[in-house]
């Protein structure tokens, strides 16, 4: 606003035609400054110069138009009237009737005045006023970060009613004085002072929105978080969140981000003191570690860590809800033709309902070369893997597996051969059934060849196209028989499906290798129609001709397999369906299953999802069933959605998790992404219960205001029933 002063300059340097030609000649002594507009009028008598139509100013600081400009020499006093728009370096816009500058342009009065800021939030006031220091003082001013035209009457979802709006340019933040929070015009809540940085700042050091929240387990609670960004180095920054519990006592997380050049680093630290399991008032702590890395030569590495000292001290405060920890540091290199892989790895299990048996620092390396071209294709495998206190073995394994393919095309038929040959060595520590203190060296020596041959047969009609494609393969792995000697861990819950019928060792894993020679059939139909979409049906078999089946399921033992069938049908957007199943090639008994089926209706969206697997199919032989059930429907700007899922198996109907939501989004409204998000939720845990944690029912709420922050209220019905 200063450079409107430097009006007077036109009268001894630019003639009123040349303005009127709208040249955009630059003052003598502001070179960066430019003027335009229709017409210029000086009067000599008043010493008032008066610019109008298409008023436009521009500097390397901002932009100023309007109407009509008058310019007052002797009082250096400027008034600038309709549609005034003033465009700031930043982005931001001001828009007002009449704007007055004074004290060289530096002192502004605008009344009333809509300024949209850069980052999308506004500022409404009947009246603004800048000092010299460019501070802005907007009076009963009104804050929101919805966009919407508030001009014209719109009204945000929520905003921010205050006595004083102020903005410091020098220290980059927003002051509100008796601040007033209304949602859909209704207040919510009143604080007598609220700052935050303004729309320029992508990091700045200071308290955040607080959280409140109310829950029966941790009664009142508040989280209060402090952000620390050195000014000097912007590769770090810290936060450190203060829980505040009324019944669960006091805990604290710290928050460290680090970059480097070719690495990033983020630490949390979480600490507690609350009533544990244990004893009354036990320290606690956790700690969560991520990173990423560049290395030297194309490696890549990722390291994550996790640990906490107590089993449900993270899901009480919500720091996180897992049950199981993996801590692992990964490296990896690809190439064009190979992968390397190195990890290590350690499972730590927060879940009291299930086994506490858990392998610890496993260390698992693998290199994989391979080769596609027209003539053949190769793969070579090599890994070495140990793992500790698994089950009471220690293993160490050292594995190679070298495999050549090719495909040949004779007419119509496609021919497809295999060959692999590998070798496993075994160093077990452990308890086998007959000595505890026994340690074994087993070495395995395995080839396996394969042909392979398949043909489509095509039929159609004007509404009907029908492909059929029958496949054949016979297949001979030979291996030395010490399954019963090696702990089976990477096959243990095999399944035969379509992706594994025509595999050459069908069970993808080492620990477990078919030594029999096999003849696998299968039948692939697709039925394309005009008007119920496409149908995809499979149907296979794996016949054994001699040898052993080393089959880990026990119901799967006999020459013949399971009938392996499935059926993929979308016909449209209303329906969808998916099934797969395992027969009994005996009594055409379905014994594993899986049924999927989903659509939309009139913009409802439903899910159904029954999986079932009998016992034998199993490493502990237990019978496993589950049904999942959805519901959702979006209209406008609201959500709301419906959740079940229950626990079959073993002839009981356990309900395990409900949920229920309604929410409301802001976000499809507004162009610039959400201004507030409502969330009612409502859960249940069913009968599951963990220690200290008990099974329990529990309604959410959640406000989510942008730039604001968000509160919680979260009572638990069971428990809150009985206060």
């Amino acid at each position: 606003m200063f450079f409107l002063r430097l009006f007077c300059f036109l009268i001894f340097f630019i003639s009123e035609n040349a303005i009127a030609q709208n040249n955009k000649k630059p003052f003598s002594k502001s070179e960066d400054i430019n003027f335009t507009s229709d017409n210029l009028q000086v009067n000599d008598s008043t010493n008032v110069m008066t610019a109008t139509g298409n008023v436009v100013i521009t500097s390397d600081a901002r932009k100023i138009t309007a109407d009509k400009v008058e310019y007052n020499q002797t009082t250096d006093k400027a008034i600038a009237i309709g549609n005034v728009l003033l465009t700031e370096k930043d982005g931001s816009i001001y828009e007002s009737d009449k704007v007055v500058l004074t004290n060289e342009f530096k002192s502004i009065v605008a009344s009333p005045l809509y300024a949209k800021l850069a980052d999308k939030s506004y500022i409404t006031s009947p009246e603004l006023r800048r000092n010299d220091n460019g501070e802005s003082f907007f009076n009963e001013g009104v804050y929101s970060a919805c966009e919407c035209n508030v001009k014209d009457g719109e009204t945000p979802i929520w905003r921010i009613e205050s006595k004083q709006i102020k903005h410091d340019p020098l220290t980059k933040t927003v002051y509100l004085t008796h601040p007033v929070m209304k949602i859909f015009s209704m207040p919510v809540y009143y604080l007598p002072y609220l700052s935050f940085p303004d729309w320029t700042i992508k990091r700045r050091s200071g308290f955040l929105t607080p959280k409140y929240g109310y829950s029966n387990q941790n009664r009142f609670h508040i989280k209060v978080p402090y952000y620390y960004a050195p000014e000097n180095d912007p590769t770090w920054d810290m936060t450190f969140t203060t829980h505040q519990n009324g019944k669960t006592g006091h805990a604290d997380q710290l928050n460290l981000r680090k970059k480097y050049e070719t690495t990033s680093v983020e630490t949390n630290i979480f600490k507690g003191n609350l009533d544990t399991n244990k004893s009354e008032g036990d320290n606690v702590f956790g700690v969560n570690l991520f990173a990423t890395s560049k290395l030297r030569n194309g490696w890549d590495m990722t390291l994550e860590g996790k640990y906490a000292d107590q089993e449900t001290f993270m899901r009480r405060y919500a720091f996180d809800s897992d049950s199981t920890y993996k801590s692992f540091i990964n490296l990896e290199k690809v190439n064009q033709k190979s992968i390397s892989n190195i990890e290590i790895y350690n499972i730590q299990n927060l879940d009291g309902t299930k086994s506490n048996n858990e392998p610890t620092l496993a260390p698992s390396i693998s290199h994989h070369v391979f080769n596609n071209n027209q003539k053949y294709n190769y793969d070579i495998k090599l890994k070495a893997h140990s793992i500790y206190n698994d089950e009471g073995y220690d293993i160490k394994r050292w594995s190679g597996l070298g495999e050549i393919n090719k495909k040949i095309y004779l007419n119509d038929i496609i021919l497809e051969g295999d060959f692999n040959v590998g070798l496993d060595l075994y160093s077990i520590q452990g308890r086998p059934s007959t000595d505890e203190n026994t340690n074994r060296y087993i070495d395995r020596f395995s080839s396996g060849f394969s042909i392979a041959a398949s043909k489509q047969y095509d039929f159609a009609n004007d509404n009907v196209g029908i492909i059929f494609e029958p496949k054949l393969q016979f297949s001979s792995v030979f291996s030395t028989d010490r399954t019963d000697e090696v702990p089976n861990r990477d096959s243990s819950e095999f399944r035969l499906d379509q992706a594994n019928l025509f595999l050459t060792n069908q069970y993808q894993g080492r620990d477990n290798i078919q030594s029999n020679d096999r003849l696998n059939a299968g039948l692939t139909t697709l039925v394309m129609t005009e008007n119920y979409g496409d149908i995809n049906f499979f149907v296979g078999q794996s016949q054994k001709i001699s040898g052993t089946q080393n089959n880990i399921n026990s119901i799967n033992q006999g020459r013949q397999s399971h009938i392996i069938s499935s059926i993929d049908w979308n016909p449209s957007t209303f329906f969808n369906f998916s099934w797969f199943s395992l027969y009994n090639h005996h009594n055409f008994k379905s014994e594993t299953s899986d049924f999927k089926l989903n659509g939309s209706i009139n913009e409802w969206s439903y899910s159904a999802n029954h999986k079932s697997v009998d016992g034998g199919f199993v490493s502990n032989n237990t019978h496993r069933e589950e049904l999942k059930l959805g519901v959702s429907k979006s209209f406008s700007s609201w959500s709301t959605s419906y959740n079940q899922t229950y626990d079959l198996g073993n002839n009981k109907e356990d309900l395990i998790e409900e949920s229920l939501a309604l929410a409301y989004n802001t976000g499809a409204q507004y162009m610039f992404g959400n201004c507030l998000t409502i969330l009612l939720e409502y859960k249940t845990s069913g009968n599951v219960a963990d220690r200290d944690l008990l099974a329990e029912d529990s309604i959410y709420l959640t406000f989510n205001f942008r730039n604001i922050g968000d509160f919680a209220y979260q009572p638990k019905i069971r428990e809150f029933l009985k206060d």
